[in-house]
């Protein structure tokens, strides 16, 4: 690799693929970054759900062109750590950390898109979904990148492969009892309406309840284990390893497969805080402040008693295992 390769450690809420390689993670994306890395075109951005693989695709990337890494982390001063780095191939993850929603809060973006546009050598990106939807919306960013690429969801036997890989102490798999497999359940959300608050019912579709064994024959729990997980996580393999390891035990039936803060009400300031975190995957508790204010700590008591982020220091991270239910009840707010 080049002299001054960063290889920081992940710890900040980047990727845990479990060996799934770059083809797998790609699907019908991995001939077009193929064909970028031996053209040495660019630049090139590599987009994906948060923990769903971008850390192998660019370690990849980094290989391939013998490139300095470097990844972006809160608070960092990106235009000057990018500018002493040279004029050789560059991979960049944590490009989610580029902006702020705050006055001025793309400042440093367009600062990275100049150093960007300056460059001869090749680079390669990694974002956030989120972060880059939400960009790509307010700010064009996807104009700046001639190949873009996205990371696929995995299916069943893939998620098997890299968690049975991953952890050696695997439990054993049950099938659900009959009265553990309700196909609906019914669920209660908050309104107001001229003063008066209520709560209205609704019905809700109990994944882990669908197509139980009882239901669809002799179907073998392992497997059964595995759609479900596949079904709950979307295919994320680093949101599957969140849940599995937040229902590891001796036993493990398909109902016990489910994200962290499943049944999530919001109010609009925790909606908001928790997008961010979401697109961000660790941001700082400043950063934060800016927009939630004085009840910052209200607010993130709340998101960790529900086991959707965690709080080292100054940092809030989002839980890996938390993901679904944070996509589903920020997208319920409509909240970019």
């Amino acid at each position: 690799m080049a002299e001054g390769r960063v290889t920081e450690s992940a710890a900040d809420g980047s990727d845990s693929d479990g060996g799934v390689d770059v083809a797998a993670l790609l699907g019908g994306d991995d001939e077009t970054f193929d064909g970028a890395l031996s053209d040495r075109t660019g630049p090139v951005a590599v987009v994906g759900d948060p923990f769903a693989g971008r850390e192998t695709v660019l370690d990849a990337a980094a290989e391939r062109l013998d490139a300095v890494r470097i990844r972006l982390r809160p608070d960092d001063d990106a235009a000057d750590r990018l500018t002493a780095l040279g004029d050789g191939p560059v991979v960049v993850d944590g490009c989610q950390h580029l902006y702020r929603r705050a006055v001025g809060g793309f400042d440093l973006l367009d600062r990275f898109l100049n150093w960007l546009v300056g460059r001869d050598a090749p680079v390669v990106t990694g974002w956030n979904r989120y972060a880059w939807t939400y960009l790509d919306s307010t700010q064009g960013v996807g104009r700046e990148f001639p190949v873009t690429v996205e990371l696929r969801p995995l299916g069943a036997s893939e998620l098997a492969d890299a968690i049975l890989r991953r952890y050696e102490d695997t439990a054993r798999f049950l099938a659900d009892d009959a009265e553990r497999g309700s196909v609906v359940s019914i669920r209660r959300r908050p309104v107001e309406w001229r003063g008066i608050s209520g709560s209205i019912p609704y019905p809700v579709v109990n994944i882990p309840g669908v197509g139980t064994p009882g239901r669809d024959g002799d179907l073998d729990p392992k497997d059964v284990v595995f759609e479900r997980l596949a079904a709950v996580s979307n295919g994320n393999v680093g949101v599957a390893a969140g849940i599995w390891e937040r229902q590891r035990g001796d036993e493990l039936r398909p109902s016990d497969v489910v994200a962290a803060g499943a049944d999530l009400t919001l109010d609009r300031d925790e909606a908001f805080c928790l997008r961010i975190v979401l697109a961000k995957e660790s941001v700082s508790r400043a950063e934060l402040a800016e927009i939630v204010g004085d009840g910052l700590d209200r607010v993130l008591g709340r998101l960790v008693r529900d086991e959707l982020v965690t709080v080292e220091a100054d940092r809030v991270n989002l839980a890996p295992a938390a993901v679904p239910s944070v996509v589903a009840a920020t997208e319920r707010e409509r909240i970019l």
